[in-house]
């Protein structure tokens, strides 16, 4: 089995639950917006609006979390007697410096994980697909305790915009296998994530698992501990995401738009004057849905994307065997 397919375990979404009487008088006085940054190190990279009288999981109040663009990270809930409940997606987590320090802060505050998803991603699907955990549930590897879990397999039907597969029950214990290649817009994409959802409403989950993830995403299942073999952290699972949209983008471009484009080309003189006619008439300055999520210089990320698209589309060009022979 090769490592260099896989991801290592990453932490994608997180609850953590200040509820300790060392936690409400810490952060009485404080505003949600220092609250995030001091149990989970985030900085100046995430805001949170102002608390408003809207139930969140039985909180009382609650506030909404954003990044510098404006994305969703997350909601606080903040309960009538001063517990704290803090919900990170994937968006937030990303911003997060070090787990093992959110761990320790937790701790410290005798604060609790209740929800908390570890995801391993296959980059090519050359190690794991949806077929390989169907095979593992047909052949009764996902049993414990005597039975299986109950298990829901959704298909695309061909169009190419991703299946997903589902072990075990939302609110309990559940992994969740979907094509996330294609889900991004690349229907030929075979890039797999594996997400492991874990609740301690049923079973206990410490910190341990901010610490660990490799170790609990392993445990949950016996044959998920073959796949804690990764090595591509959370910068090159970003550019691998970027290469799939940007794919999916150009391929877009070409199908949808490209002919036209290139009547309109040549009605200009130049090069120059048909770039002046687009910056002008059918570009825009905001940043598509597709890119929202992705962090840090974004246009410097597409660029890299578009310099090896645009590689590999002359390196098949130049090896050509129809092209050799003319």
């Amino acid at each position: 089995m090769s490592a260099s397919t896989l991801s290592a375990p990453i932490i994608d979404f997180c609850v953590a639950v200040l509820d300790s009487e060392k936690a409400k008088k810490l952060t009485r006085a404080m505003p949600m917006t220092e609250v995030l940054r001091y149990v989970f190190g985030t900085g100046g990279s995430i805001a949170v609006g102002p608390l408003q009288d809207r139930v969140f999981n039985f909180y009382q109040r609650s506030a909404t979390m954003v990044d510098a663009l404006g994305e969703v990270c997350g909601k606080i809930g903040l309960r009538d007697d001063g517990a704290i409940q803090i919900s990170l997606t994937g968006q937030g987590c990303a911003y997060v410096p070090s787990w093992h320090q959110v761990a320790d802060r937790l701790d410290d505050l005798h604060a609790r994980v209740s929800h908390v998803d570890i995801a391993v991603d296959d980059l090519t699907g050359e190690t794991f697909d949806i077929q390989t955990f169907l095979d593992h549930y047909e052949a009764g590897d996902f049993t414990m305790n005597g039975r299986p879990p109950n298990a829901t397999h959704t298909s695309d039907m061909g169009s190419g915009k991703g299946c997903s597969f589902y072990v075990g029950q939302r609110g309990h214990k559940q992994l969740n296998v979907y094509e996330k290649g294609k889900q991004l817009g690349d229907p030929e994409s075979r890039h797999t994530r594996c997400e492991l959802r874990l609740y301690a409403k049923r079973i206990e989950v410490t910190t341990d698992v901010l610490r660990n993830p490799g170790k609990w995403f392993g445990a949950a299942y016996p044959m998920l501990e073959a796949f804690v073999i990764g090595e591509v952290e959370r910068l090159g699972l970003r550019d691998q995401i970027v290469d799939t949209s940007v794919g999916a983008a150009e391929r877009f471009l070409r199908t949808q738009t490209g002919t036209t484009l290139g009547v309109f080309a040549n009605c200009f003189d130049s090069p120059d004057e048909f770039l002046d006619w687009l910056r002008t008439t059918v570009l825009r300055t905001d940043r598509p849905g597709r890119w929202k999520a992705i962090q840090g210089d974004l246009h410097a990320h597409v660029r890299a994307s578009l310099d090896r698209s645009l590689k590999e589309a002359m390196s098949n060009e130049n090896h050509d065997p129809l092209q050799s022979r003319r």
